[in-house]
């Protein structure tokens, strides 16, 4: 018999083992998620006779709009099916669960990054909307000057770094983070090869958040520095961090670097059918991180 429910503590070595099943991530990460992170009052389970076939975790966040300020939201993260049990319909079970959960919670919309790009369609059709684009831009090494420009890079703490984060997006679209769930960020950036970085140059202070996705591929999940010393700040990172190929992320609302683009990342469905409607065309909204 299929039921949908909240996980219980028995269900953590199905959980985690679901989770190294769909997403690959490593043993160390998921403990962390699990132990420091989430509390099981926020997953959500389908159960097949005491087999848990699909999770999703429903993280409470927070959502700034311009005009009405912070309001609260759910992050939907790790939303995973077993691979023999897909296609029978249980992740648009739990999706649909979840909503009644997280109305019941208070919060006024759902947002998350589908894992790949074909599935935005998927949560087109269970009535998510396209909302946090992300600008991104790709460098070789070959490509790079040199030239620094003097910038500094250190590593900081999740704090600060939230801190720097806010300072830049104030006023704006965006989905603010608490320093926990920053902090999340940067054990997966340690696991990854990289951190949560200050660049400091000609007295500007920008934050960028770093980690390896192969062997000589960089990501910078998001790089928040204005517009003018983002060549300085990308050729300090490519200087303090080897790479072959840089893959950089910056607001969709900002220009960018030269060659950059704006691309789909993050989705929203609204429970508000007010705020929905007022931010309807918003599409250049800043989500960030994502814990892609």
């Amino acid at each position: 018999m299929i039921t949908i429910r909240n996980a219980v503590s028995e269900d953590i070595p199905q959980l985690k083992d679901l989770w190294r099943k769909c997403f690959g991530d490593p043993s160390a990460y998921v403990d962390i998620f699990f132990q420091r992170f989430c509390s099981l009052d926020q997953v959500l389970v389908v159960d097949d006779d005491g087999e848990v076939d699909s999770m999703i975790a429903m993280l409470p966040g927070s959502l700034v709009l311009p005009e009405e300020g912070e309001i609260p939201v759910a992050y939907a993260y790790a939303l995973a099916t077993n691979p023999y049990m897909q296609g029978k319909g249980h992740a648009r079970q739990l999706l649909k669960y979840a909503d009644t959960f997280v109305q019941q919670r208070g919060d006024k919309a759902t947002v998350l990054v589908p894992a790949s790009p074909s599935l935005h369609r998927f949560f087109e059709a269970v009535g998510y909307e396209e909302c946090f684009a992300t600008r991104k831009v790709e460098f070789l090494t070959s490509a790079l000057t040199g030239n620094t420009g003097g910038c500094v890079m250190t590593p900081i703490s999740p704090q600060e770094y939230n801190q720097i984060r806010e300072g830049y997006l104030k006023g704006s679209y965006h989905m603010n983070y608490t320093d926990q769930l920053i902090t999340f960020q940067q054990i997966g950036s340690h696991l990854a090869y990289g951190d949560l970085y200050k660049l400091e140059v000609d007295g500007t202070v920008g934050c960028v958040a770093i980690e390896y996705v192969q062997k000589r591929r960089l990501l910078a999940k998001e790089l928040l520095i204005p517009v003018d010393k983002m060549s300085y700040a990308v050729e300090t990172i490519a200087k303090e961090m080897e790479a072959s190929r840089y893959h950089i992320r910056t607001p969709a609302f900002w220009e960018g670097l030269s060659g950059s683009y704006c691309q789909a990342f993050g989705m929203i469905k609204w429970y508000d059918n007010a705020l929905g409607s007022k931010y309807f065309s918003h599409q250049d909204a800043y989500l960030g991180l994502g814990f892609d």
